[in-house]
């Protein structure tokens, strides 16, 4: 049996990087007795497939994994025991059964939207956002594996949304991962820098969500196996 969970990382573990959260995942699976299948050969482990990265300061609103069980399970008893054995701040929203041709998570989605929370109380947010959406061109310097480089992220920035509570904004970018280009957190956090917002004006950082984007529509990858 193959599943798909969706869950939620809170800001109280945004320091916890990838390899800690396979590991956190993989206790709490044995201490919740959930039957995971194993790998073979002389060092077998569990059959889990976490999604996209969630990069180290970052907490997630919708973060994914996939599982491999060895035998049946029904969804509701699986959540509750992953519920009983997961520490705080780690919560499982929802999950389902995938076939097993599904596409692997790290292959499926190919969007994620950041969310930047602001103090800029004197800042015109939307005029700001028809002048981001207007350019040709948005040249940052690449933050990931071509460091040094110039990187232009235009082409990868598919929207973005604006939330206004007095003081307190919202900016959330709807922007491409993986391949042919992958935009990185900290570069939307310098674009923001080079167009009038300060990094010291950013109170919060976090990952809403992880699509799987098809022609213009974006799809949960839990959408797109029920």
């Amino acid at each position: 049996m193959l599943l798909r969970a969706e869950y939620r990382v809170g800001p109280e573990l945004k320091f916890l990087a990838n390899l800690d959260m396979m590991h956190l995942m993989a206790r709490a699976l044995r201490r919740g007795n959930i039957p995971y299948a194993l790998s073979e050969g002389f060092n077998p482990h569990i059959k889990l497939s976490m999604g996209t990265v969630l990069p180290v300061g970052l907490w997630g609103e919708k973060e994914y994994f996939d599982l491999e069980l060895n035998q049946s399970m029904a969804l509701n008893e699986f959540m509750l025991k992953m519920k009983e054995a997961l520490p705080p701040y780690i919560e499982i929203s929802q999950c389902w059964e995938i076939g097993s041709h599904t596409p692997s998570l790290m292959k499926a989605i190919n969007a994620a939207s950041y969310v930047f929370v602001l103090l800029v109380p004197e800042f015109e947010l939307d005029k700001w956002r028809e002048e981001i959406m207007a350019q040709e061109k948005l040249l940052v310097a690449s933050r990931g594996k071509k460091k040094g480089l110039v990187k232009d992220l235009r082409k990868g920035i598919y929207k973005i949304e604006l939330d206004e509570k007095e003081q307190i904004k919202r900016v959330e970018f709807w922007v491409s991962v993986g391949e042919p280009l992958n935009v990185r957190y900290d570069e939307l956090e310098e674009l923001l820098h080079n167009t009038g917002v300060d990094k010291q004006f950013i109170l919060d950082v976090y990952r809403s969500s992880n699509y799987v984007m098809q022609g213009q529509e974006f799809f949960a990858p839990l959408e797109k196996v029920k």
